[in-house]
């Protein structure tokens, strides 16, 4: 890989970074990285970018990073973020580098064994608070399980020590030393409860909260309770997991110390502190859905418990299914489809809506979708949380709404409303798009190709660097291919292959080289791509990954279309299907699945207006026997209705069809047709001789 020492202004792979052509001074790097934000912080962007190239030139390895990132307010961390661009992409590469260093060194189980034999026997004051301010910054919570056992330590200086040492690891260790309150000796738990006061969280305060009320023994009550005194604790055990279990499902900063996931979760198991460990991405569910138990714990009546429960299981399962889509393992986790189906069902009507409620209000596509889909099965009338679904901005919200209304309408012989209805037409028309982008310096080119995109059915955006097409691809929701320039101004082609592999939402993205000479490039790049391509009039290589099935959420889009159409068309006589025909209609070019049923619902309530759209699925010779048997269907019932629905020249197509050589069952609909066309009676005869023998 060349270039890696030009000032780009971002950073393009981990790669370059674990192995830099140079290590940064720290003074340096730390020094330009804080003249950027300062810069940034009085409104001088520019200047302020083009520090942050210079710590970019500088190619900081991870442990510069981690130091980098240690010693800065994460308010920097967040404003660099917020600013997007090459701002973004710096600090989102600088955050992932400094993590994997991070990571490496929390879990050292010799280096925290060391650090904590000196912050609780050594006779140096000073050796004994750096050794904590050690284990606080480099391990953390990870550092929990090797000192809870010494709370129970025979010597006092010791124990006390090491209560001191846990509560110098800050708020990320309270959600595993509120977990030593279930332990079975009860010095553990009081000490435990006397460290939490040192901590605080919303989910540690409502432990102690459980625990001053609920505790078997008065000495570890009496404890718990003077630490809720020195954290001056309001609101009760139920309000404060319930608030946990909201900051965690939001990911916000409450929960989560600097916006992070974490890499562990925490249980109470055989007499002794054990960690799980989870994808991070999972991190913030499963979270939620323990404090959401713990409220349960505490009041097993609650309705926003069990509601935030199948709040989270939701979450969490939507989350799997789109790590494993992009091909990632998620190890044992996979396996809790099973019982999150039985958790979100058993939780209730009751609890299920104020859950859809909750998700709708925060804007959450996926759990809100989702929890529409469980709803409409067992809802016996409109509930709140599907009317609010129903109006939601979101528009795949607002479909899974108007999905589960229709299913709730057609069980209770109920109308489902005009709103419902024009919902289901709009989902049900609704086309979703193939993507692509294009990273080309060379306008012309870039334009011709997305062009040509474009008459392939696919919608591209073009980037003319190399770090705006990196920006571009990172914020996309959702990508078939990418097509990068052999040769680009700012950075390497190969830079964006690394970055695009390494990425885990993108890794299995494909990407096409444009090349002038196409063969060398191909054989330059081997399976890192899936093609090379001269530019517009080449682009065959392009074809597989426009073809290939759709996953995430435009899967889910494409069966939301069919099941709106098949909402539509077992709708009853009660309710107008006017709002939704124009989009019905658009249905009929669809595949099968969304087609058929659209087609069944015109025929039953379609009018002249739709016969085009009609008439062309039934005469496209490319559609399956499936699509032009139930076109033609459609057309007689709709022709009778409306017999001037057919011009002249639409009768000698439909009389076309009869005559070719379709299977007998197109035919045969086709013939219905014009068995329900108004013509003279000569007409007629005129037909049945062409059609003779």
């Amino acid at each position: 890989m060349t270039g890696l020492r030009r000032a780009l202004g971002l950073f393009v792979s981990v790669a370059a970074f674990a192995t830099p052509s140079y290590a940064a001074l720290p003074d340096e790097l730390s020094d330009t990285f804080a003249a950027a934000i300062e810069l940034l912080h009085r409104g001088k962007k520019a200047e302020a970018l083009q520090e942050l190239k210079k710590v970019a030139a500088m190619s900081p390895d991870q442990q510069a990073a981690y130091q980098l990132w240690r010693t800065r307010d994460y308010a920097d961390w967040r404003d660099l973020l917020v600013e997007g661009g090459e701002f973004e992409l710096v600090a989102k590469r600088l955050m992932e580098l400094a993590r994997i260093e991070r990571k490496a060194l929390r879990n050292d189980k010799d280096a925290i064994l060391a650090l904590v034999r000196t912050a609780t026997t050594s006779e140096d004051a000073t050796e004994r608070r750096k050794a904590a301010r050690t284990l606080a910054s480099d391990h953390g919570e990870y550092a929990v399980p090797y000192l809870l056992p010494l709370l129970a330590e025979g010597d006092e200086d010791r124990r006390v020590l090491a209560m001191h040492t846990l509560s110098q690891l800050g708020h990320e260790a309270s959600v595993p030393v509120a977990r030593a309150l279930e332990a079975e000796d009860a010095v553990v738990r009081r000490n435990a409860a006397f460290v939490l006061g040192n901590l605080g969280s919303a989910h540690a305060i409502g432990a102690l909260q459980h625990a001053a009320a609920a505790d078997a023994d008065p000495v570890v009550r009496e404890a718990a309770a003077g630490s809720l005194k020195r954290l001056n604790a309001q609101g009760d055990a139920l309000s404060n997991f319930l608030a946990a279990g909201d900051a965690y499902w939001r990911r916000s900063d409450v929960a989560l110390k600097r916006g992070e996931a974490g890499d562990v979760v925490w249980d109470w198991r055989d007499g002794q502190l054990a960690g799980t460990p989870i994808p991070r991405e999972l991190y913030g569910s499963e979270m939620s859905k323990r404090a959401f138990y713990d409220a349960l714990r505490v009041d097993p009546s609650s309705t926003p418990a069990l509601a935030g429960l199948a709040r989270a299981y939701v979450d969490g399962q939507t989350r799997i299914d789109a790590l494993a889509a992009a091909g990632q393992d998620v190890g044992a986790w996979a396996d809790a489809v099973g019982s999150t189906l039985i958790a979100v069902n058993g939780a209730g009507v009751e609890a299920l809506d104020l859950a859809l409620q909750s998700s709708v209000k925060a804007g959450d596509a996926s759990t809100a979708s989702a929890l529409c889909r469980v709803l409409g099965p067992l809802a016996p009338s409109a509930t709140a949380g599907l009317r609010a679904a129903l109006a939601a901005t979101d528009g795949a919200i607002r479909s899974e709404g108007a999905v589960a209304l229709a299913h709730v309408a057609a069980r209770s012989g109920a109308a489902a409303g005009a709103e419902v209805v024009r919902a289901l037409g709009e989902s049900a028309g609704r086309e979703v798009l193939r993507l692509a982008v294009v990273i080309d310096a060379d306008a012309a080119r870039a334009n011709a190709v997305a062009e040509a995109l474009r008459g392939m059915g696919a919608y591209a955006t073009v980037a003319d660097t190399g770090a705006m097409g990196l920006v571009v691809l990172r914020r996309a929701p959702a990508l078939d291919v990418v097509l990068v320039a052999d040769a680009l101004a700012d950075i390497t082609t190969a830079q964006i292959v690394d970055e695009v592999r390494g990425d885990e939402r993108l890794s299995n993205l494909p990407i096409v080289v444009l090349s002038a000479d196409p063969e060398a490039a191909a054989a330059m790049y081997g399976e890192r791509i899936a093609g090379a391509s001269r530019g517009a009039s080449d682009l065959d290589v392009v074809r597989p990954a426009l073809s290939a099935e759709l996953t995430g959420d435009r899967a889910l889009a494409v069966t939301l279309a069919s099941r709106s159409a098949e909402a539509l068309a077992h709708l009853g006589s009660a309710d107008d299907l006017g709002p939704a025909l124009s989009g019905l209609a658009l249905a009929t070019a669809r595949d099968d699945a969304t087609a058929v049923p659209a087609l069944a619902a015109l025929g039953a309530r379609g009018t002249a207006a739709q016969a085009p759209a009609i008439l062309a699925a039934l005469i496209d010779e490319q559609r399956s026997e499936t699509a032009r048997a139930a076109a033609g269907s459609a057309l007689a019932r709709v022709v009778a209705r409306h017999p001037a629905a057919l011009d002249a020249e639409g009768v000698a197509k439909v009389e076309a069809v009869v005559r070719s050589g379709a299977a007998m069952a197109v035919r045969e609909a086709a013939a219905r047709v014009l068995g329900s066309v108004q013509l003279p009676a000569a007409e007629r005869a005129k037909i049945l001789e062409k059609l003779r023998g």
